[in-house]
């Protein structure tokens, strides 16, 4: 694999609020998330480029999960690489330009990471493709419920809180995957993307994305994938996960100390942000009370002092047949309704 430096040439650049928490991690985890991350960035880019029609995007897409597979040769990146839009910026197409080496070096992973790894990337392509397919039409895409809101923020990124799970228990030995964990690492991967969508809200409007369809729901659900996101970096082994706390707990605590200030924007329209002062002593404070869950637990109330509502149904839905087929995850005990998936 590439040295950790080669990965974070492409972090800094399309992702500096992730790279300093993915620089936390020790080694091989730090390389392998970062790795993990930028071919997730790649899929980003193929859904939010500006492209000539849906038949050249749903291409790149579906050519993206085959080399996931199976490596493309140099005639097919050739091919694949040249029917982007010109105008993407240069960040975005120096790390397509280097797919080649992410993907061979995925290839070099262990058997049971590569297999997540690929899992999780050829779902995101096909979660992607589907609400595309579903709620965009010529100029918009409009998400038209909490729940649909929900899935997509499943595959956007609680697959990979899933990822983070199984690359976190395999290099820590003490450290057991459940499927409590597993439904503990997909909320932590939703809050992380819902406050992402409250944050960019207006942007993503302007550009014709609308992701929420209620703002007041959307952030009432954000309560409960917040606290099982505490329980997924309470449940990392102290000692030996000391780094993976960090890495996570990081986020985490910034996504809670920035909703002041996307509440703030929506109600009075403006544009603040959390202070680089204030990230500042975060990030330190929470170094400081990492190895105390119940520390953790107090500064966690001090941001979010709301109690997440159990959602009740009206009527009890089963999974679309369209998720179960992306997502076939039978055998795993994995609560749908809390997810808000149903």
């Amino acid at each position: 694999m590439q040295p950790y430096i080669f990965y974070e040439q492409h972090l800094s650049k399309v992702s500096r609020s992730f790279t300093f928490c993915i620089r936390e991690l020790p080694e091989p985890a730090k390389e392998w998330v970062a790795l993990s991350y930028l071919l997730c960035r790649i899929i980003d880019t193929i859904e939010d480029s500006t492209w000539p029609n849906k038949e050249t995007q749903f291409a790149a897409f579906q050519q993206m999960k085959s080399f996931l597979t199976e490596s493309p040769s140099k005639e097919q990146f050739s091919s694949w690489l040249n029917s982007f839009p010109v105008n993407l910026v240069e960040a975005e197409r120096k790390l397509l330009l280097d797919l080649p080496i992410l993907l061979d070096d995925k290839n070099e992973l262990p058997n049971p990471i590569k297999t997540a790894l690929t899992n999780t990337t050829s779902q995101m392509v096909d979660g992607m493709a589907h609400f595309l397919t579903e709620y965009k039409t010529e100029s918009n895409l409009s998400l038209p419920s909490l729940t649909a809101a929900n899935q997509y923020c499943f595959f956007v990124a609680g697959i990979v809180g899933e990822l983070l799970s199984h690359i976190f228990t395999y290099l820590i030995p003490t450290f057991e995957w459940t499927e409590g964990l597993l439904n503990q690492a997909l909320h932590f991967g939703l809050f992380l993307q819902k406050i992402n969508l409250l944050k960019d809200k207006g942007e993503d409007e302007a550009a014709g994305r609308f992701y929420i369809a209620s703002r007041e729901q959307l952030r009432q659900s954000l309560i409960l994938n917040a606290q099982q996101a505490l329980a997924f970096i309470q449940a990392i082994p102290v000692i030996p996960g000391r780094k993976y706390r960090l890495a996570c707990a990081w986020p985490l605590f910034i996504g809670l100390a920035s909703l002041k200030w996307i509440d703030k924007n929506w109600q009075r329209q403006t544009n603040y942000k959390i202070t680089p002062r204030e990230t500042k002593l975060l990030i330190q404070q929470t170094a400081q009370l990492i190895d105390d869950n119940h520390a953790l637990e107090t500064l966690f109330k001090r941001y979010l002092t709301e109690e997440a509502i159990t959602p009740i149904p009206r009527e009890i839905h089963s999974l679309p047949a369209w998720f179960e087929t992306i997502y076939p995850k039978s055998s795993a005990n994995i609560n749908y309704l809390a997810l808000g998936l149903l």
